[in-house]
């Protein structure tokens, strides 16, 4: 208990340090709208639909997921609202909604393991993973299906911020994880984040900094845990199911190439937290990407826009 909340004090200690020095950048407008409606109670699909529809391209992409081979509906998806109402459902639409607008405020370099290529790929197949195996975890202790989805598509947000403040080590660790495929991405990012002006990182590492990030953007505290846990296997507390269904995906997903795991062995404590077998999740997965044409569609939408 000591160890942690000295841990606790210390990144306290460096988040202040940085935000002195480095201004973090603003939520898009899209993304705070979003948000503001997802506190309102009385919000309706209307009002969701309304906000969406400012930004054609959000609203194209959500309204080409709702109709993707993924959900196998087989009605014609005309606009936002069908998107919602037929398919989605107002929870999911909204923190998908969220998840891809947050995206707008970075541009980071496109290609290699942690470009915007591979980054929206991770994230998409992590989004839609975790919202699979979800659906097997016994109800009385499953998270909310739209949150599941927000925490695998932000789950690594704390890459594309070191992008943004230091693209110079960023570039470094780009280069480092192609060139080292079978090391921890956690362990190359404590030797890159020490050099140069990122020196001060070097105790935080992309989950800390992401957690970090989410809570200046006042997120919701579900994916804040999510962002900083994922890669601690040991984690217990508060919102320690999403934390760990997202270290699990990741895993699986290391199985095919893909994310930074560090190999693609289904951690047993996180297999007894979100009272899943691996058999299950190997099965659901397989299913899962037997045809990833939509996932793989979604992401370079992402990438390029």
């Amino acid at each position: 208990m000591q160890q942690a909340s000295q841990q606790a004090t210390l990144a306290g200690e460096i988040r202040r340090r940085i935000e002195q020095v480095y201004q973090l950048p603003p939520m898009p407008d899209m993304a705070r709208r979003i948000l503001q409606l997802r506190s309102n109670p009385d919000a309706s699909v209307a009002d969701l639909a309304a906000i969406i529809e400012l930004d054609p391209s959000l609203a194209a992409q959500v309204v080409r997921y709702a109709a993707s081979p993924f959900y196998a509906y087989r009605g014609k998806i005309n606009s936002i609202q069908d998107a919602i109402t037929r398919v989605l459902g107002f929870d999911l639409v909204m923190n998908m909604a969220l998840g891809l607008a947050t995206g707008r405020s970075f541009h980071n370099p496109i290609d290699g393991p942690l470009g915007l290529h591979a980054f929206w790929r991770h994230s998409v197949y992590t989004a839609a993973l975790v919202q699979t195996l979800a659906k097997r975890i016994p109800p009385q202790t499953r998270p909310q299906p739209g949150m599941v989805y927000l925490a695998g598509l932000l789950h690594n947000f704390g890459f594309l911020l070191l992008g943004h403040l230091f693209p110079p080590e960023f570039k470094l660790l780009n280069k480092l994880v192609a060139a080292h495929p079978e090391s921890p991405v956690t362990a190359l990012e404590k030797c890159v984040l020490g050099m140069g002006q990122a020196q001060n990182m070097l105790e935080m590492g992309h989950a800390q900094i992401g957690a970090w990030l989410m809570y200046s953007w006042h997120m919701p505290d579900e994916i804040i845990v999510t962002l900083r846990e994922h890669h601690n296997p040991d984690y217990s507390g508060e919102h320690a199911i999403l934390a760990h269904l997202v270290m699990i995906a990741d895993h699986v997903l290391k199985g095919l190439e893909i994310g930074d795991a560090p190999d693609a062995d289904l951690p047993l404590r996180s297999l007894e937290i979100v009272g899943l077998s691996e058999d299950t999740i190997r099965e659901l997965a397989e299913q899962l990407f037997e045809n990833c044409s939509s996932l793989d569609m979604m992401a370079r939408q992402l990438a390029t826009g």
